[in-house]
C-alpha cells in the first residue's frame, strides 16, 4: 500500500510539472512588442526620428531612427548609433517570470560599424520606483560581422526579486564604453515574450488536490 501511495504521489508531481511547463510554453510563444518590425511611421520619404516623435510602441534615445534604407523583411528597420543610441519598450513583470528577447541586426555596408561599435539586445529589470535592478545583454553584430548579413541575437533571463517592469532595449554603441567606434546598427523583426511564474498559492492548491486524489485511490485498494 505504501509503495502504491508513493507511486501516486510521484505521478501527481509529474503531472503537475507537465501542466505548469505546458502553460509556460504557451505563454512564451506570444510576442508582446508593439511595432516589432518598425513599420510605423512611414519612412519611405526619409528617416523618421524616434525620440519624442511619431514612432509606434518604441521610445528612442540619442541616435534613433526608423529607416527604409535597409530591412530584413517588410519595408523598414530601426537604425541606431551613438554612445549609445537605441530604443526600448516596457512591460509589467513579476519576480520569477522568465523573459526572452530576440532581434535580427545588420552591419549595413552603407553606414558600416567601425572600431568597437556594436549592436546589442538587452533586458533590464526595474523596480516600482523606476530604478534599474540589473540587466542582461547579448551582442548581435559588430564591426567584424559580415556586411549586409542579418544576424540573430537572443537574450533570456528570470526577473529578480523586486521587479515590476521588464524592459527590452535595442542599442548600438561602443562595447568597451570609451566611444572608440562609429557607424550605425540596424535592427528588424524584434520579439519579447514571457513565461510567467506560477503563483505559489496555485501550486500548493494543485499539489494538495493531486495528493488527495492519490490518497483516495490508495485507500480504495485496501
Amino acid at each position: 500500500m505504501r509503495g502504491f501511495l508513493r507511486f501516486c504521489c510521484a505521478s501527481a508531481s509529474v503531472t503537475l510539472a507537465l501542466l505548469i511547463g505546458g502553460a509556460s510554453t504557451s505563454r512564451a510563444a506570444t510576442n508582446l512588442l508593439i511595432n516589432p518590425g518598425f513599420e510605423a511611421p512611414d519612412a519611405s520619404a526619409g528617416d523618421q526620428y524616434a525620440v519624442g516623435g511619431p514612432v509606434v510602441g518604441w521610445s528612442g534615445f540619442n541616435g534613433a531612427y526608423i529607416t527604409a534604407i535597409t530591412k530584413e523583411s517588410g519595408n523598414q528597420s530601426f537604425k541606431s548609433f551613438g554612445s549609445p543610441g537605441g530604443a526600448f519598450e516596457d512591460f509589467a513583470a513579476s519576480p520569477g517570470d522568465v523573459w526572452t528577447g530576440s532581434v535580427d541586426a545588420e552591419r549595413f555596408s552603407g553606414d558600416s560599424l567601425t572600431g568597437t561599435q556594436a549592436c546589442f539586445i538587452n533586458i533590464e529589470w526595474h523596480d516600482s520606483g523606476g530604478n534599474q535592478i540589473s540587466f542582461l545583454s547579448t551582442k548581435v553584430a559588430d564591426s567584424a560581422s559580415v556586411a549586409d548579413t542579418w544576424l540573430n541575437g537572443i537574450v533570456s533571463g528570470t526577473a529578480p526579486i523586486g521587479t515590476t517592469t521588464a524592459r527590452i532595449v535595442l542599442l548600438c554603441g561602443p562595447f568597451n564604453g570609451n566611444g572608440a567606434g562609429g557607424g550605425a546598427g540596424f535592427f528588424d523583426n524584434a520579439s519579447f515574450s514571457v513565461a510567467q511564474a506560477p503563483e505559489p498559492a496555485s501550486l500548493a492548491a494543485a499539489f494538495v488536490g493531486f495528493a488527495g486524489l492519490a490518497l483516495r485511490r490508495a485507500r480504495s485498494r485496501r
